[in-house]
Order: structure tokens, then C-alpha cells, then sequence
């Protein structure tokens, strides 16, 4: 049996979640230490390379995930009127 797109997408969210957590924090504290430790010229890469990550990890559960559901959505919807 087929299951509808929003159990398989939260499924997908679900299992990854703790995936994409945990890399970004890991990333996030390295990228700390580099900025606290690091030297005055590394500080805007370090502090550009912080925002990627939380944005970066913002979007991916936050955004794109009902992006790709409304999109799914909408095709679907699209091929039953054509029909």
C-alpha cells in the first residue's frame, strides 16, 4: 500500500533529524573555537561560516521540507485535473 506523501515526508524528517542536528552542532562548536581561538583574520570567515550553519540547518527542516510537500502537493493536484 501506498502511503501519503506528508507520512513519508515526516517519516524522512524524522529519521534524519538527529543526522542533521548533530552534524550541525558539531560543526557550530568547532567553528566556535576557531572564532574564539583563531586569529583576527579568521573571525569574518569563522563568523560567515556560523551563519551558513544555523541558517543552513534553519532551512533544511524549517523550509524545505514544506516546500517539497506543498510542491508534491501541487503536481499531484495539477495531474488529477488534467485527467
Amino acid at each position: 500500500p501506498q502511503a501519503d506523501r506528508f507520512s513519508v515526508i515526516n517519516g524522512a524528517l524524522n529519521s534524519t533529524l538527529s543526522r542533521t542536528l548533530n552534524t550541525s552542532f558539531t560543526t557550530f562548536l568547532v567553528m566556535i573555537i576557531v572564532f574564539a581561538f583563531g586569529g583576527a583574520s579568521m573571525r569574518s570567515f569563522t563568523f560567515a561560516i556560523l551563519l551558513g550553519v544555523v541558517f543552513g540547518t534553519y532551512c533544511t527542516l524549517f523550509v524545505a521540507t514544506p516546500i517539497a510537500y506543498e510542491v508534491a502537493k501541487r503536481r499531484k493536484s495539477k495531474a488529477i485535473e488534467a485527467k
